[in-house]
């Protein structure tokens, strides 16, 4: 996130992407040549940033993988494992009927999404933005979802479609001159 916003400061301060490729020294420098005023655009910023936005999404799909993992380990084992958030999940499996508060309907959802639709429900919580996807590893953990339907879906979700969300979502608030078009428009 912080690297994509820095690209598009830089973007529209160079009014020019041809700055050196990553690794950056410790700030961006512009190139000799300037671009001419207004040849920044959403897809050149979007294309600059493109590998680091996929190895964001790549690092956030593997860094699912725990939570899953745990889970799966506890359900074959059949011991109760000591992590408070299996915990909070194996409570939440016992009070679902009388759910009555957001959150842990919410929490149910997920659960029920991920269960019933299997791969698909995965992408789907996976591919927004949510603090709940924990529970959909943990969830695809206990009910033993095969590594491959988890893994993969989650790998599309968040590398692919979460991060494409993020990527122009942080572009955009960066981005002086979209900005400055979204408040006309509006006003």
């Amino acid at each position: 996130g912080p690297h994509i916003a820095s690209v598009t400061l830089a973007a529209y301060e160079c009014n020019s992407v041809n700055f050196p490729e990553p690794p950056y020294p410790d700030q961006i420098i512009c190139p000799d040549e300037e671009g001419t005023e207004g040849t920044i655009s959403l897809w050149s910023i979007i294309s600059k940033v493109r590998i680091e936005a996929c190895m964001w999404g790549i690092g956030t799909a593997i860094g699912e993988l725990p939570p899953y993992f745990m889970a799966r380990a506890a359900r074959l084992s059949g011991a109760e494992p000591d992590d408070e958030e299996y915990q909070e999940f194996e409570e939440m499996l016992e009070h679902a009927e009388t759910a009555q508060d957001f959150a842990s309907r919410a929490k149910l959802a997920v659960q029920n999404l991920v269960q019933k639709v299997g791969f698909f429900g995965i992408l789907a919580c996976a591919s927004i933005p949510n603090p709940l996807f924990d529970l959909a590893g943990i969830t695809c953990g206990h009910f033993l979802v095969p590594f491959w339907t988890f893994f993969g879906a989650t790998l599309i979700g968040k590398a692919i479609i979460k991060m494409h969300i993020q990527k122009i979502f942080v572009i955009i608030t960066f981005s002086k001159h979209i900005v400055e078009q979204m408040v006309a428009f509006i006003g």
